[in-house]
């Protein structure tokens, strides 16, 4: 609806008090246009903004699974460096009963050390992501209350294969499409500038030469015109505006398709990934077990003499990468559901949409 005006002048002892008012058709659909695009517009926006908040949040939970995967690597180094303790001991008490010799005592501390001296680093790494993660929160850098590792448990409703719901309701997703449905209407609101454009203009108020007079009837009058006009000079700049619309929608249509795509193969791949640690998880317990069992089977053939301080820690190296391996399989899934984290719930967005 076009502006209105009011009006109270005095010219040559005319009093005036008018009010006026343009209306145009809306026989094209440019005004139509135009609200749509300004809707998508704002639901992309919106959809922006939810972009950028489930990237803070999915960066803060990695940031956590990464900080309880360090605790757990802090308890098995712990637990290591208190193996190869009893270890230095158990050569010590060995050599005295002549049964290895000095090289395996010292062996055994170096081995001792070795562990110990991963301590340093991972006390350093802790840290940095308790600040990482104060800094995501809006916090001042400090330390982070936290459960474990072992106590966490990954998404249940992993499937494989990709819903479509999971890419219709990722926020980058629909993003892209809301700018798609924003320069189709664009290119709809150029192309309506071609046609010509039917206006009506009223008028009325009151006019008269004394101001006793101006609210009298006589001094009421009114106008109405039509008006049909035709864009006969403006076609090159009309002609220009559509092809660039054009061009930019066919460009977020690109933009879209590549979205579509990315986000496709970040869920299959979160999805795959989180299959493939679930089926290490049984194996891998099977061979933790089978690695202790090995452990305290040279431990005791090492007192007996059976075995050299080189298979018990061949044995022991084993069971620690497998422990740590194990850490990775676990992470391996919960990082698979950070990936597939996407804002699954914008019911206020899915209205607008049907809406518009």
């Amino acid at each position: 609806m076009p502006p209105q005006g009011r009006q109270l002048s005095a010219s040559n002892q005319v009093y005036q008090l008018g009010l006026s008012s343009n209306w145009e058709a809306d026989l094209w659909g440019k005004f139509r246009s135009a609200k749509k695009a300004a809707l998508a517009s704002l639901m992309g926006s919106e959809a922006f903004r939810r972009t950028v908040q489930t990237q803070i949040v999915a960066e803060i939970v990695s940031d956590y699974y990464n900080l309880l995967a360090l605790d757990k690597q802090m308890a098995i180094t712990l637990q290591t460096i208190d193996n190869r303790k009893e270890d230095v001991e158990t050569n010590k008490l060995l050599k005295e009963a002549a049964k290895v010799t000095g090289a395996a005592v010292v062996q055994s501390e170096a081995n001792r050390y070795a562990a110990e001296v991963t301590i340093p680093d991972l006390k350093n790494n802790i840290r940095q992501i308790e600040n990482a993660i104060c800094v995501l929160l809006g916090r001042q850098p400090g330390p982070i209350e936290r459960t474990s590792l072992d106590v966490q448990q990954p998404y249940s409703g992993m499937q494989t294969g990709i819903p479509l719901q999971l890419l219709a309701y990722r926020p980058d997703v629909q993003e892209a499409e809301y700018n798609v449905r924003f320069y189709f209407e664009q290119t709809n609101t150029a192309r309506a500038y071609f046609y010509p454009a039917l206006t009506i203009t009223a008028s009325g108020g009151w006019q008269a030469l004394a101001v006793k007079d101006l609210f009298s009837a006589p001094a009421l009058f009114g106008n109405i015109f039509a008006g049909l006009t035709q864009p006969v000079f403006n076609r090159g700049l009309n002609r220009q505006k559509l092809e660039i619309a054009q061009g930019q929608y066919e460009e977020n249509i690109a933009v879209f398709r590549k979205t579509l795509l990315s986000a496709g193969q970040e869920v299959s791949d979160a999805l795959y990934s989180y299959q493939s640690a679930v089926e290490k998880a049984d194996i891998r317990s099977l061979q933790l077990s089978a690695l202790q069992k090995s452990v305290d089977y040279t431990r005791g053939l090492l007192k007996n003499g059976y075995a050299t301080y080189t298979d018990v820690l061949t044995s022991e190296q084993l069971f620690l990468s497998a422990q740590l391996s194990s850490i990775d399989d676990k992470l391996q899934q919960l990082t698979a559901g950070v990936n597939l984290y996407r804002s699954p719930e914008a019911v206020g967005s899915k209205r607008a949409a049907a809406d518009y």
